[in-house]
């Protein structure tokens, strides 16, 4: 590998001894992980019988990662019913290693700052499960697109993404979250072996601009932490000038932080690309927030509750989406849907998570849990929703499995056709297809056919 000039005499005077060792692990092949889905797969035998199905081993585990597993470059799983059902994430190692040392507590309200293509914003959301709140914020619009397709893709519920400069949010949540993971844009030098155009765009000045860019965004990350809360920092370059040297600057404009880890996770050490991850924490107690929080919840009646959230909802398209839900969906799904703050983005119906937020202003990709759409004198619900809910949760549920040929082709757009036991267990209508118990998506049932709604725009990957 040709690296640049500059880099080398850089990286020969920082590391030393160990020079020879970093320069050798750029020979060796990339390391690939899967991190499960703890949403959606929660058992050990579920997650081994899944490893099993994909060839994977579950001897190499990722040891700072919770439920992640190393896999070989002959094996695809990105190319797998699995994958499109959110069941696991595909990520670099050592990234892993960022959003378990933030660790959320169910609760809590998280912001994810810089949080394109989506893989810590989906790991903070496995600590937090369905509760508290989730804020993923992405600068770039194209890439805040593609961030809020893996937030549905792993069936988050409580996760909004907002497509803002950190300046802006910081003038719009001043001291509102407890934990901020700030994955800062950064000259890329652990990605030279991933990504060899990294290597043509490196260069000391833009070392320095990222740099300047990374004291920015943890300003105003700072602005928007309450007292007791904590900010992971990390990068996926190796330059002190964007790890140690932003964190001592950081440091000493904010006394009320402390460095609590630090840590640098090296590729002649690790099996990863490299990571540098710091904790910072500010003084001050958490829980008292947290319960504070609750205790608002608790205390709101709720019968105002009800008339707050759905004033943009009108009695026919209350009345659509009630025939919708008590065809299709279980009773405790629908009241979990009916007895929420609900809103409308032109015809589009959103779920606001539990926790309240004040999104006016913002530029926002995803207001929580997109339910679905009105058309002309009916409700069709949204693939966000197919992939947020359980098999239990439907009525109608057209059950599939992997090594069925109809699977695929369900994928790729096809029509389902229904042996004549499937057929006599589903009703026509809405339901939702299923594979090996995973939620897929949803169908039209008609007699023995089930018109495919998988979205146009995800078809053939597999």
């Amino acid at each position: 590998m040709n690296l640049p000039i500059e880099f080398e005499k850089k990286m020969k005077a920082f590391l030393g001894d160990e020079w020879d060792d970093f320069l050798y692990s750029y020979d060796n092949n990339r390391f690939q992980a899967l991190r499960f889905n703890t949403l959606k797969v929660q058992s050990p035998e579920e997650r081994m019988r899944i490893l099993k199905t994909l060839k994977i081993s579950s001897d190499k585990k990722v040891s700072w990662a919770n439920e992640a597993y190393y896999f070989d470059e002959n094996v695809r799983p990105g190319k797998h019913p699995y994958h499109e059902m959110g069941l696991y994430y595909i990520q670099e190692p050592s990234a892993m290693s960022a959003a378990a040392l933030l660790a959320p507590k169910p609760g809590m309200r998280v912001l994810d700052l810089c949080a394109a293509p989506g893989g810590k914003s989906t790991q903070l959301a496995t600590y937090l499960g369905d509760s508290g709140l989730l804020v993923s914020n992405e600068i770039n619009t194209q890439r805040s697109r593609i961030l809020s397709q893996n937030i549905e893709r792993m069936g988050i519920k409580n996760a909004i993404v907002t497509n803002e400069d950190s300046f802006v949010l910081a003038s719009h949540f001043p001291g509102f979250f407890n934990a901020i993971q700030v994955d800062a844009p950064c000259s890329g030098e652990g990605m030279f072996r991933k990504l060899p155009e990294a290597i043509e765009q490196w260069s000391m000045e833009n070392v320095a601009i990222c740099a300047e860019r990374q004291k920015e965004i943890l300003d105003n990350a700072a602005v928007m932490l309450k007292p007791g809360g904590v900010i992971v920092y990390s990068t996926c370059t190796f330059s002190k000038e964007e790890n140690e040297d932003v964190i001592e600057y950081f440091l000493e404009r904010h006394p009320d932080f402390t460095l609590e880890e630090m840590e640098r996770f090296w590729p002649h050490k690790v099996d990863g690309e490299g990571h540098f991850v710091a904790k910072l924490v500010r003084r001050g107690s958490v829980d008292t927030d947290l319960k504070a929080d609750r205790k608002t919840k608790k205390n709101k009646n709720s019968k105002n509750r009800k008339n707050e959230t759905k004033p943009a909802l009108t009695k026919e398209n209350m009345k659509l989406l009630s025939e919708f839900l008590d065809e299709t969906i279980s009773e405790d799904m629908a009241a979990w849907i009916k007895n929420s703050r609900l809103v409308m983005f032109g015809e589009q119906l959103y779920r606001l998570p539990d926790m309240e937020v004040d999104i006016k202003g913002l530029k926002v990709q995803r207001a929580g849990l997109h339910i679905g759409e009105f058309k002309k004198q009916r409700f069709e619900p949204s693939h966000s929703l197919a992939l947020a809910l359980k098999l239990n949760d439907a009525k109608n549920v057209v059950k599939l499995t992997c090594d069925n040929p109809q699977t695929i082709g369900f994928f790729n757009g096809q029509s389902v056709m229904l042996s004549d036991e499937q057929a006599a267990e589903c009703k026509k209508g809405w339901a939702l297809v299923c594979v090996d118990g995973y939620t897929a998506g949803w169908g039209k049932v008609n007699g023995a056919q089930v018109k495919n709604h998988y979205p146009k725009g995800l078809r053939n990957k597999i």
